[in-house]
């Protein structure tokens, strides 16, 4: 097993390089050359501690992992940890999934740590809220935080060269991604690949929003980052998975499978397919398809375990933000009219308002003021949905303006 990255030191900068590999799927992007990505599809029914690691372990038996392949190596497992929430909530990876990705592989010979940069509140508490603090604790395993940032070069990036790493991701061997699969009001969904966006030191996440402040960019960006950062292996939890307007105020539907690939494209991809989401318009999955980091059309993966047609979800509520409809109208008057008209905004919900200011102090531009409820100035809101999505309320809605001029 080739390894997915190899570390420099150069003045207390750390550089990713794969370049090798990187090559090989570019090369095979180029030339047309189907390249098919393993993807394992494992039905379950419950968060029971011994069906959930049963599935884990079929899941890598699947895949055709060897015994050796986490041995000695320093992994890192990266929850979706975004706000405190109840784990019923499906806000938060499920503490059994954790438990059972962590077990298995300190059980393959791997030096195993979690961590997160939660949007909300500190890693610690959200840990504790969703109930995987006493799982890791059992299981030995530390949970670490995000906060220290190491600046990441990467030169092949398409719009993004530099990434404010956390640390403990960047001195670490192997990252495994545990995504909870639900949906999102800026990228659509949100899985293995988004999964990493938490890897960004602390609040660098917001300026992050406001440079790539458009959905395009947004999602290049993310592609990038899954290509300096690959996981070695990558887990959709889709038992209980999230619908509507995700990915804190939508609802937790059972859909009763989980997904495993090293390929987290593929994953994602996968994942969409069983819940009638069409990979192909969730932009970062494209765009990273098309760099050569993974695979997304489903048509070119290799579907292994239980029988996706009969895990099909159907009537999944999807999303109700971005629409991609303003991408490739190149007059800038055009794409400015197109996405007044049908990218919704931010609106706030009087009476559910409580004051407590989050939006406002994580609000990107800034353009977030409180009184006794909060303010939008929607002529500085960039739709980033950054408020609505960490709104501990729910007093933040989308909705469509439909004037022509805005912003």
């Amino acid at each position: 097993m080739f390894e997915f990255w190899d570390r420099k030191v150069n003045q207390g900068v750390y550089f990713f390089i794969k370049k090798s590999i990187q090559r090989e799927q570019l090369t095979l992007a180029v030339s047309g050359v189907k390249k098919m990505s393993r993807v394992a599809v494992i039905k379950v029914e419950d968060y029971q501690e011994e069906s959930v690691k049963e599935a884990i372990i079929k899941g890598m038996r699947l895949l055709g992992l060897k015994e050796g392949f986490f041995k000695d190596k320093q992994v890192l497992l990266k929850p979706n940890f975004l706000a405190p929430s109840p784990v019923e909530r499906a806000v938060c990876s499920h503490p059994a999934v954790i438990g059972a990705v962590a077990a298995t592989t300190a059980e393959m010979g791997g030096v195993v740590k979690a961590g997160d940069s939660p949007g909300l509140g500190s890693v610690f508490k959200v840990a504790q809220s969703c109930g995987a603090s006493q799982v890791l604790e059992n299981l030995g395993v530390p949970l670490v935080s995000f906060e220290e940032p190491v600046e990441v070069k990467f030169p092949q990036g398409r719009i993004c060269r530099s990434f404010p790493l956390a640390r403990p991701v960047v001195e670490t061997d192997m990252i495994i991604s545990l995504a909870r699969l639900k949906t999102h009001n800026l990228t659509r969904y949100t899985g293995a690949v988004k999964n990493l966006y938490g890897c960004i030191s602390g609040r660098h996440k917001a300026a992050f929003h406001l440079r790539y402040n458009s959905v395009e960019h947004f999602s290049q960006m993310l592609a990038d980052l899954l290509g300096l950062i690959p996981p070695a292996l990558s887990v959709v939890d889709g038992i209980v998975s999230m619908e509507g307007p995700g990915p804190r105020a939508g609802n937790p539907r059972f859909t009763g499978f989980m997904v495993i690939s090293e390929d987290a494209v593929a994953a994602d991809a996968a994942a969409c397919s069983l819940v009638g989401i069409d990979p192909e318009k969730i932009l970062h999955l494209k765009y990273a398809g098309e760099m050569g980091y993974g695979i997304h059309k489903i048509n070119q993966l290799e579907l292994v375990g239980d029988s996706p047609l009969e895990l099909k979800v159907k009537n999944f509520k999807q999303a109700s933000g971005t629409s991609i409809i303003v991408k490739g109208f190149n007059h800038p008057l055009v794409a400015r009219i197109l996405r007044n008209l049908f990218v919704p905004i931010p609106d706030i919900i009087p009476e559910k308002c409580r004051g407590c200011s989050v939006c406002a102090d994580r609000c990107p531009p800034g353009v977030i003021s409180m009184e006794k409820k909060a303010y939008i100035n929607q002529n500085g809101c960039i739709r980033c949905y950054c408020c609505q999505e960490l709104c501990p309320h729910e007093a933040i809605r989308l909705k469509r303006s439909f004037r022509l001029f805005k912003d």
